[in-house]
């Protein structure tokens, strides 16, 4: 994913829709405005973190970042 990219919202998770707002060496920030108009970010998020990044109920971990692109991989909680 790259700066920009829109991840819809995850049905029935209470998450989301997420868009990229910045991808780069220092991580990749997040932000979310969820139908009440909650804001969510999530910043700096880079794979060793430690564990992946929970809001609601979806886990968001990031598994790598080569230049402006990263692979992130998005999960129901537990």
């Amino acid at each position: 994913m790259t700066k920009g990219t829109e991840i819809p919202r995850a049905d029935g998770l209470r998450a989301g829709p997420f868009t990229v707002s910045a991808v780069s060496a220092e991580g990749v920030d997040l932000s979310s405005v969820d139908a009440s108009g909650f804001t969510s970010n999530l910043l700096g998020q880079r794979p060793d973190q430690g564990g992946p990044s929970t809001v609601n109920q979806v886990s968001i971990a990031v598994l790598a970042i080569v230049g402006d692109t990263a692979k992130l991989r998005l999960f129901p909680a537990e």
